[in-house]
């Protein structure tokens, strides 16, 4: 069974949001070092990747709508 881009988006949203809460604690416990920067990073990567998956879920939909188009 697959999972659905809508789920996987999900995930990974909620998993940058954790990143970033972790970001948070680390910057007020040590400041802004190369490690903050790094978890950061880490996060931006998975709010991408959510976007990604979000216009992924788009483009199935356009595509299904097509080709319930073209079948009646």
């Amino acid at each position: 069974m697959r999972i659905s881009p809508t789920t996987m988006a999900f995930m990974y949203f909620f998993l940058g949001v954790i990143v970033v809460y972790i970001a948070i604690q680390k910057v007020n416990q040590t400041g802004w070092d190369f490690w903050a920067y790094l978890i950061i990073g880490f996060a931006a990567f998975d709010f991408m990747i959510a976007y990604r998956f979000f216009r992924i879920r788009r483009v199935i939909k356009q595509i299904e709508k097509q080709q319930n188009k073209h079948k009646k």
